[in-house]
C-alpha cells in the first residue's frame, strides 16, 4: 500500500516533467525566418475582330486582334498584382436611379511576365494567357508597406535565379530579332 502512495506521485511528476510548457517550437525553424514560396499568377486577355467573317482573312486585323488580347492580358495581370482604382458616380432623381457610371484606373509597371499561350477560337476571339512569378522578396515587401505604397515601394523584381524554362533564348547572336 505504501509503495502505491510513493509510486503514483513519482510517476505523475515524471509525466508532468515531460509535458511541454508554453508554445511548442520546431527545432528546425527556431531563430530563422521561414522562406516564402513564389506565387505564379496566371491571367487571360481577350481580343476580337470588328467583323469576324471578313476580317479573319486580313493579316493586319488578325495581328491587331492578337495585340489587343495581349494588352488586355497585361492589364489583367496588373490588376491582379497591384489592384484597380474604381471611380463611380450615380445620379438619382425622384428616388429613381437615372445614371450610373464607373471608371477603372490601372497604372502599373509589369516586368518578367511570360506569354504562355495564344489561342484563336472559332468564334473569332483571340485569347492570350500570361503568367508572372511573384518572388518571395516582392511578397515580403507587400506585407510590410501600406496598400497605397505598394506600387511605388515594391516593384516586381526580376527572377533571381535562371528562370528561363519555356523562354526562347538567343545563343551567340548580337541581333535582338534573331532567336533560334
Amino acid at each position: 500500500m505504501t509503495l502505491r502512495w510513493i509510486l503514483i506521485p513519482a510517476l505523475m511528476v515524471t509525466i508532468m516533467g515531460c509535458a511541454p510548457i508554453g508554445q511548442q517550437r520546431d527545432p528546425g525553424t527556431s531563430g530563422q525566418q521561414t522562406e516564402l514560396d513564389p506565387i505564379t499568377v496566371r491571367v487571360s486577355g481577350f481580343g476580337t475582330y470588328e467583323n469576324v467573317s471578313k476580317d479573319r482573312l486580313n493579316t493586319r486585323k488578325r495581328l491587331l486582334a492578337r495585340r489587343a488580347s495581349q494588352l488586355d492580358a497585361y492589364r489583367n495581370l496588373a490588376e491582379r498584382v497591384y489592384g484597380t482604382v474604381i471611380y463611380g458616380s450615380s445620379t438619382v432623381n425622384d428616388f429613381a436611379l437615372q445614371n450610373d457610371m464607373f471608371r477603372t484606373y490601372v497604372d502599373s509597371y509589369i516586368r518578367g511576365a511570360k506569354m504562355v499561350a495564344v489561342n484563336e477560337h472559332s468564334d473569332g476571339v483571340v485569347e492570350t494567357v500570361m503568367e508572372l512569378k511573384l518572388e518571395p522578396r516582392f511578397r515580403a515587401c507587400v506585407s510590410r508597406v501600406s496598400d497605397r505604397e505598394v506600387r511605388d515601394l515594391c516593384p516586381i523584381p526580376m527572377p533571381g535565379d535562371n528562370d528561363s524554362v519555356g523562354d526562347v533564348q538567343s545563343r551567340g547572336v548580337d541581333s535582338l530579332y534573331y532567336l533560334d
